[in-house]
């Protein structure tokens, strides 16, 4: 088979997977729409995006039960480990999260750690109370996805997808059209769109057959039990956490800028358009994983590049136009200073898809030969580069949008590097 059409069929693959991935991503800007034109939007962006940076921190450990699902679906022992493993985790994180919104435990995580002001605090942990059942939702969601993308049903990804999107969508218009409280109307659309996603994944890998046993019972490569997930999986695990608690610990650098109301508006809202087209490249990493032992490494590669650099143009194309700063308003309203801090984020943002390809790819070449040590040290040393960064820009008296924007970008360079150092490394230790 030629390169070129080797390099089609991936893309084939790919588009479902990821139409998947953007379904969920446009939920971000969608909201950000929505509260933009009810009542007091610019605290209820604000403490939506500190809820949801809690939420995902709480949700991070989880993150990558897709990938391991994706890799240990061939045997028959790996799946049931991986679906205790995946009840026991989904369940203790959505109880982490309800730990979360307690007052005392609030006053820990927001106030003292992320700087969150006093006037936001009754709504962030309302937000946070409304989204208990997210962590299971995803946890379950993501099992039901990686059987899925094993056998090769990855259209069947993309219609949950849009289900959840319909759902996210359907909520936030009624919200909009009774004119209720957004924040309120925010967290509902977050835990039901990702809910009725759940139970569309579910009822579609058990029509499409993907939930039947497979053939191989066991092998000695894949873990056999749950003491073999958990060493298997601690690695990937552990890299959502440093990954999305580095975020977090973010949002408490941009509350200490020197215009820290509005920042904390600005980054989440600039930060979701940046993920609407950033995100669409996440599941090269799944194409990658899947095709390891199919496709020669340089193949994947290239399409890998290829897939970063069409979303990369995408998103320079949206915010580096005359007509940007029109579209911008469209989806944060009519707040000029609001719009003003965006707009920066955005061309700064705007080599992120192609570093998220990237990076994603490396780490599937890991994910697939078992090396998961690797990733986790890479997602570190990253989460150090991103918060020094950001840190030292808001202290030299940058905005706190464009230091986080400017703190992404170095921190992925840099894990993107340790993943690539990791993964040449492993090689010659295969060979």
């Amino acid at each position: 088979m030629s390169r070129n059409r080797q390099l089609i069929q991936l893309w084939q693959q790919f588009i479902p997977l990821s139409l998947s991935d953007v379904s969920m991503a446009l939920g971000d800007p969608l909201t950000t729409t929505t509260l933009a034109h009810l009542p007091d939007a610019r605290n209820n962006i604000a403490a939506v995006g500190v809820a949801k940076a809690i939420a995902i921190f709480c949700e991070s450990p989880i993150i990558m039960l897709l990938h391991a699902s994706n890799a240990l679906a061939p045997t028959q022992a790996s799946r049931q480990a991986l679906w205790k493993f995946t009840l026991i985790a989904s369940g203790g994180m959505s109880l982490l999260l309800a730990l979360t919104a307690i007052p005392p435990v609030f006053a820990i995580v927001g106030e003292s750690w992320l700087g969150v002001t006093p006037n936001l605090s009754g709504t962030i942990r309302s937000i946070l109370t409304i989204v208990i059942l997210w962590p299971f939702a995803i946890g379950w969601r993501r099992y039901f996805q990686g059987l899925l993308i094993h056998h090769g049903h990855s259209n069947a990804v993309a219609q949950a997808g849009l289900i959840r999107l319909i759902t996210v969508v359907g909520i936030l218009a009624g919200g909009f059209n009774l004119k209720a409280n957004g924040a309120t109307v925010a967290a509902l659309s977050l835990v039901w769109g990702v809910i009725a996603e759940a139970v569309a994944v579910t009822y579609l890998a058990r029509q499409l057959g993907a939930t039947k046993p497979p053939e191989l019972v066991s092998t000695p490569e894949l873990p056999q039990d749950l003491a073999g997930v958990w060493k298997f999986y601690a690695p990937l695990g552990g890299t959502m956490m440093l990954n999305w608690g580095a975020r977090a610990a973010l949002v408490g650098i941009v509350a200490r800028a020197n215009d820290g109301s509005i920042a904390l508006a600005a980054w989440p809202a600039a930060w979701g358009l940046v993920l609407v087209i950033a995100n669409s490249t996440r599941m090269v990493q799944q194409i990658i994983i899947r095709n390891r032992k199919l496709l020669p490494d340089r193949v994947l590669i290239t399409f890998a590049i290829s897939v970063g650099i069409v979303c990369s143009l995408i998103l320079l194309s949206v915010s580096g136009t005359p007509a940007s700063e029109e579209a911008i308003g469209w989806f944060i309203g009519n707040d000029r200073d609001l719009i003003a801090r965006v707009r920066p984020v955005l061309l700064i943002c705007a080599g992120m898809p192609l570093l998220v390809s990237i990076q994603n790819a490396v780490q599937g070449f890991l994910v697939s030969s078992g090396h998961t040590w690797g990733i986790n040290q890479a997602a570190c040393i990253g989460a150090v580069a991103m918060l020094s960064s950001a840190y030292f820009t808001t202290q030299s008296g940058q905005n706190g949008a464009v230091a986080a924007a400017l703190g992404m970008v170095l921190g992925a360079i840099v894990e993107i590097s340790y993943l690539l150092y990791s993964w040449r490394s492993t090689k010659s230790i295969d060979n």
